[in-house]
């Protein structure tokens, strides 16, 4: 009987262990999509800024409407980077220190928020500024085809920018929810 008893409570352990290394796993599962995403957006640096190059040349944009977009840019880059992939790492996701993590993941949500009341604003100015630059070189006396490319751009370049919003903020409310559903794991590991 001591013998079964003895045995039943290995069992329960090994089963708690097991569980938890699931959980730890399942955490990591989750977290890992922001920080592909994150490494995403840094391969996307370099396309972008050539892209918007040649956005500047048609366009006639000054070079302070680049300069301002690209340190926009890489200066967003870097503080996702730094809230979503270099806070949190593998060790992080240890029983010792899940006390920290939620920690770390409510700073995250934090960082976060205010990183999107900070970008969004700045980015709808900044819109309003090429919308206005672009404007003022309007080729009112140009050929047909280059007056309809410019409407052209300027409608896509609006409508861009409202998907442009409503994509980020998305993404905004995944993170944040991913975070909260990690929370939410720890503390049931925790019990």
């Amino acid at each position: 009987m001591r013998q079964q008893m003895a045995d039943f409570k290995a069992q329960l352990e090994e089963q708690k262990i097991v569980s938890e290394k699931l959980i730890i796993k399942s955490m990591k599962k989750g977290m890992s999509w922001i920080k592909k995403y994150v490494y995403f957006q840094i391969s996307l640096v370099p396309i972008l800024a050539i892209m918007w190059l040649g956005v500047k040349e048609f366009a006639h944009l000054s070079w302070a409407n680049y300069i301002f977009l690209m340190v926009m840019l890489i200066v967003d880059v870097a503080a996702d980077y730094r809230i979503n992939v270099s806070a949190i790492t593998d060790a992080d996701y240890s029983r010792n220190n899940l006390v920290t993590t939620v920690t770390k993941l409510m700073r995250m949500k934090r960082q976060r928020s205010i990183m999107m009341l900070i970008t969004m604003p700045l980015l709808f100015l900044y819109f309003i500024w090429t919308g206005i630059e672009a404007w003022m070189h309007f080729p009112a006396d140009g050929p047909d085809f280059v007056r309809g490319a410019f409407y052209g751009g300027m409608v896509g370049g609006v409508v861009g920018m409202i998907l442009g919003f409503i994509f980020a903020f998305r993404i905004y409310q995944k993170m944040q929810r991913t975070n909260d559903e990690v929370i939410a794991q720890i503390q049931e590991l925790r019990g």
